[in-house]
């Protein structure tokens, strides 16, 4: 290429060197014009999750978890304590109602049988054949019957009477069974199936 421009003269050359450089920077500007970077997206980033951990607030919560439970077991031992003092009410009122019952069956009982005294001593005298053996002499007689009445065993209490007045009332109470009873079977275990009476036979 040199060799064909020094064939022309040096204005000649100066121009055709003055081409080529234009023609060359042409070319260069051309290729940059034409040149496209590779463009890189960014991508879209994705959020971070993190939790901030706070020690403090973390104590406090365990702290109020544990008078949570606290108050919890508290109220739980209250109301159990509760249950419990109404059971022991509810047991000791059975206890106070069925003691007042027992003991109301027990006055019914020596009432019914108070009530059947004046009887009973009656047909013991009716039965008795020597009274004229006590006479002079207060007798107090034991008599132990069953539940029908009948009389099962009979003593004359302490020194009361002589010994024929002893056997004469003896004898009266056993000719009297069976003796007048309360018929309710549930006074029967009150009266111990036993009891006294005195007699005077001169009266």
């Amino acid at each position: 290429m040199n060799r064909a421009v020094r064939k022309f003269s040096r204005p000649v050359r100066a121009v055709i060197l003055a081409v080529l450089v234009h023609v060359a920077f042409g070319l260069l500007l051309g290729l940059s014009l034409s040149f496209k970077p590779q463009v890189i997206k960014p991508g879209i980033a994705e959020p971070v999750k993190a939790i901030v951990i706070d020690r403090s607030t973390l104590a406090k919560e365990e702290t109020s978890k544990k008078e949570d439970e606290k108050k919890r077991k508290a109220e739980a031992e209250k109301k159990r304590k509760k249950e419990d003092e109404k059971k022991r009410k509810a047991k000791a009122e059975k206890k106070r109602k069925a003691e007042k019952a027992r003991e109301q069956e027990k006055q019914d009982a020596y009432s019914a049988l108070g009530s059947l005294v004046g009887a009973i001593k009656g047909k013991i005298e009716g039965n008795w054949s020597n009274r004229l053996a006590c006479s002079g002499q207060e007798v107090t007689i034991s008599v132990k019957v069953n539940i029908s009445g009948e009389v099962t065993a009979v003593q004359v209490v302490g020194d009361s009477g002589d010994d024929a007045c002893r056997r004469s009332a003896e004898n009266a109470v056993y000719k009297a069974s069976p003796l007048p009873f309360p018929d309710n079977p549930r006074f029967f275990k009150w009266l111990d199936q036993e009891f006294q009476i005195i007699f005077k036979p001169d009266i």
